[in-house]
C-alpha cells in the first residue's frame, strides 16, 4: 500500500489568508489598509527568500466588506460537508461579479477559479487561471494550480515548470509541490533528488509556516527512507503535528496509518484509515489500505464494500485491477465464489500480463470449486487450476511461489488417485449392471 503521492496537490480555495490580507496585520502596521499577495500574508518568511515587495493596492472597505461576506459564505457552505456544485458554481461567480468590479483583489480571481476547479469545471478553471498570468506572470497561487492540472492530465513536464515557476514566485504550495515531485524521484532510484525534496519543503514551510501539504510531504519523505524506529517515529511525530493544525485533512490520516503499519501497529493503522475516509470518501487510497487490513482480519464484508468504493470512484487502471482483485478475494470469503471469478476475469482482462491474478484463480478453482465426489468433473477442475498454478510459477512474481509450487504438487498427486477412482467406480457401475 502505498501514499497517495499527489493527493496533497489539490487545489484549496485561499480563504482565511486572502481574508487576512485583505485586513490590518499587527505585524506591519505601516501598510496596514494595503492587500499583500497571498504569499506574503502570513508570518514565518526569512531573509534569504524575501519577495521583491509587491505594489501596495489600496483595497476599499466596500471590497473588503464583500470579500470577507464570501469568504464566510464559502467556510459555512464546507463546514463538516462537500460543496454541493449549485453553491460552488454560485460562489464562484460571486468571486468572479467581485473582481470585475474590484480589479485590483487578485484573490477574488484566484478563488473564482479555484472553486471551478472544486466544483469540477476544469476548463473553465485553467481559463481563469491563464488569465490572471495573462495579467500577472508571478502570480503563484495560479502558476502552481495550472501545474496540478497539468500533472492530473499526465502532463508531468508542464506540471513541473508551472511548480518551478511558482516556486521562484515564493509560493509555497509551489515549493511543496516541486519537493514532491523530487521526492517522486528519489522513489524512482533517483536518491541524489532527496536533498532537493527536502530543501524545497522547508522553504515551502518558511514562506507559509501554516502549509499542511508542506507538513505531509516531509513526513512522507522520511516515512520513505525510514531503517530506523526513530526516523519511522519522527515521521509521526510531525503527521500528528500536522493533524493538530488542521485535523479534517483526510491524507494525513493515511499517512498516519500508513506509519503506523510499518511500526507494525495495525488496528490503530486502520482507525487512522478509518478516519481518512470519514473526512474524505473519495480518498481511494484510504479505502484501498481498508480493504487489505480487513481482508487480513477476514472481515470479508468490510472488505468488499472497500474495495466496491474504490472502484465506484473511477480509479487509475493500476488501482482498479488491485481493487478488483481485492473484492474477488472479498467475495471468495463470502463464500460467493461464481461472482469471484467474474472479478478475476475482469482484472485479467485489464492485466492479461499480471501473473498474480492467475495465482488467485487456481486458488479459488483447487480449494473451493473442487468436487472430489465426481471424480471426473474433480480432474477438468485440477486441470484448470494447474494451468493457472504453472502460469504463475513461471511468472515474475515471487512472493507465493513456494506455496504455488506445492499446490502443484499436490494437484499432480491428486489426479492419477481421482483416475484411479474413476476407474474403480466404473467397475463398479459394470459389476452392478451386470447383476
Amino acid at each position: 500500500m502505498k501514499a497517495n503521492a499527489f493527493q496533497q496537490l489539490n487545489v484549496i480555495v485561499a480563504t482565511a489568508a486572502l481574508l487576512a490580507a485583505c485586513t490590518p496585520q499587527k505585524t506591519d502596521t505601516k501598510n496596514a489598509k494595503d492587500v499583500k499577495s497571498q504569499e506574503n500574508a502570513i508570518g514565518g518568511l526569512t531573509d534569504s527568500i524575501v519577495p521583491p515587495a509587491a505594489p501596495k493596492r489600496k483595497i476599499s472597505e466596500n471590497a473588503k466588506v464583500d470579500f470577507k461576506k464570501l469568504t464566510k459564505q464559502y467556510e459555512a457552505a464546507t463546514k463538516g460537508k462537500t460543496l454541493d456544485l449549485s453553491t460552488c458554481e454560485s460562489l464562484a461567480s460571486s468571486f468572479g461579479d467581485l473582481y470585475a468590479d474590484h480589479p485590483k483583489v487578485i484573490e477574488a480571481k484566484f478563488n473564482q477559479g479555484a472553486l471551478l476547479f472544486e466544483c469540477g469545471k476544469l476548463k473553465e478553471a485553467e481559463a481563469v487561471f491563464r488569465d490572471i498570468i495573462a495579467k500577472q506572470p508571478n502570480y503563484g497561487p495560479a502558476l502552481n494550480d495550472l501545474g496540478v492540472m497539468a500533472l492530473a492530465r499526465g502532463q508531468h513536464g508542464a506540471a513541473h515548470d508551472f511548480f518551478r515557476k511558482a516556486a521562484r514566485a515564493k509560493n509555497s504550495a509551489g515549493y511543496a509541490n516541486v519537493g514532491m515531485l523530487a521526492r517522486n524521484s528519489a522513489l524512482r532510484g533517483d536518491i541524489n533528488t532527496l536533498i532537493k525534496a527536502r530543501n524545497n519543503v522547508f522553504r515551502a514551510l518558511a514562506v507559509d509556516s501554516r502549509n499542511i501539504n508542506a507538513y505531509e510531504t516531509l513526513a512522507t519523505i522520511i516515512y520513505d527512507h525510514a531503517k530506523t524506529k526513530a526516523k519511522l517515529e519522527l515521521a509521526r511525530l510531525i503527521a500528528v503535528q500536522a493533524i493538530e493544525r488542521e485535523p479534517t485533512h483526510a491524507p494525513l490520516y493515511n499517512l498516519l496509518g500508513l506509519i503506523l503499519l510499518k511500526q507494525n501497529e495495525v488496528t490503530r493503522a486502520l482507525k487512522q484509515f478509518r478516519k481518512a475516509v470519514s473526512f474524505d470518501n473519495t480518498l481511494r487510497d484510504a479505502h484501498m489500505n481498508i480493504g487489505a487490513i480487513t481482508l487480513s482480519f477476514r472481515d470479508y464484508r468490510a472488505a468488499g464494500q472497500a474495495f466496491e468504493t474504490v472502484l465506484k470512484a473511477s480509479p487509475n487502471k493500476a488501482m482498479k485491477v488491485d481493487a478488483t482483485i481485492g473484492l474477488g478475494v472479498a467475495l471468495r470469503g463470502q463464500r460467493k465464489f461464481k461472482e469471484a471469478m467474474a472479478k478475476y476475469q475482469v482484472a485479467q482482462g485489464l492485466q492479461p500480463q499480471n501473473d498474480s491474478i492467475a495465482y488467485n484463480m487456481g486458488i479459488l478453482v483447487q480449494d473451493y470449486l473442487f468436487d472430489a465426489s465426481n471424480p471426473a468433473t474433480a480432474i477438468e477442475q485440477l486441470q484448470k487450476a494447474l494451468r493457472f498454478l504453472e502460469r504463475y510459477v513461471h511468472g515474475s512474481h515471487r512472493l507465493r511461489r513456494r506455496d504455488a509450487k506445492r499446490r502443484i504438487k499436490n494437484i499432480k498427486e491428486m489426479i492419477p488417485m481421482l483416475r484411479e477412482q474413476q476407474k474403480m467406480m466404473a467397475e463398479m457401475q459394470k459389476q452392478q449392471g451386470g447383476k
